[in-house]
């Protein structure tokens, strides 16, 4: 990789100090809780969007979570794989509801969107076109912005496996401009992303590789990409999962009540057509 990142801070010990919690998120924009997350819960997701792979024929039967491999991203029905993946069942356990209410420090709504991730190797390609660009989500998701994104690997990541990376702190700017990038495309559309040198001041990003349990919370401002899955000898699977969690008293959007296989297909409030066109008024 050419970037050059700095480690997330692990805020596990943060968790019940609700004032240095706080301070933490308000000054950095994220929060990084190592193991915080029922780690059997998280391996059944995995199993899960194992069994739809397979199901859907990119995998052999027999094929284990250790020597999962799939030919391509873009090959698979995107949305036919939400079939299979129980997400909410994660997502809305008691235990993991805890860990959100935690960090909030009051009760929470679990958006009902959620997108799943199963990246091979892509070694060669420095930044495969399916990836995400530097962006916001507060940009695409709305009205209100409160949410906070949540990010969990369902299979252990490192530098080579890739997964998000965070720029510490940027979210205290504000909303970026985003533009149209060719050399990012969703369902053969080119995606909406910051540009690099509207960045250039905000110095390095955080990434650090992280165990399935691990979950990474940050600002619906907070500017940050994918890092590529680049692995070789061996080429390993980068699979992940992400949703948005708002307070539950807060306003709820089109994307926080629609599940991502019908908001993908919305025209105009949908996510995706938000990522690759003009974002709607309505949301």
């Amino acid at each position: 990789m050419t970037d050059t990142y700095r480690d997330y801070v692990d805020c596990t010990p943060l968790l019940d100090d609700r004032e240095a919690l706080d301070r933490f998120y308000d000054e950095h924009g994220y929060l990084y809780l190592r193991g915080a997350l029922d780690r059997g819960i998280v391996r059944t997701a995995a199993e899960q969007m194992l069994e739809g792979l397979v199901a859907l024929g990119h995998a052999a039967p027999g094929t284990t979570l250790d020597t999962l491999t799939i030919d391509s991203f873009e090959a698979v029905d995107e949305v036919a794989m939400h079939d299979y993946v129980k997400y909410d069942d994660l997502w809305n356990h008691p235990s993991t509801l805890k860990v959100w209410e935690q960090a909030f420090g009051e009760p929470v709504f679990v958006f009902r969107s959620t997108t799943i991730r199963y990246y091979p190797s892509a070694a060669g390609r420095e930044e495969p076109s399916f990836l995400t660009p530097l962006h916001q989500d507060g940009f695409y998701i709305g009205p209100n912005k409160d949410f906070r994104t949540a990010w969990i690997p369902l299979l252990p990541t490192s530098n080579g496996i890739g997964g998000v990376a965070l720029a510490d702190g940027s979210h205290k700017k504000g909303p970026r401009e985003h533009v149209l990038t060719e050399n990012f495309r969703r369902f053969g559309h080119p995606v909406r992303g910051i540009p690099a040198e509207e960045f250039e001041a905000d110095g390095p990003l955080l990434f650090s590789p992280m165990e399935p349990g691990d979950v990474l919370l940050f600002h619906a401002w907070m500017c940050h990409k994918s890092v590529p899955n680049v692995s070789v000898d061996p080429a390993g699977m980068r699979m992940s999962m992400d949703t948005r969690v708002q307070p539950a008293t807060s306003h709820r959007g089109f994307n926080a009540l629609t599940p991502w296989p019908e908001s993908a297909k919305d025209p105009s409030k949908g996510v995706m057509s938000k990522i690759t066109g003009t974002p709607a008024t309505a949301e």
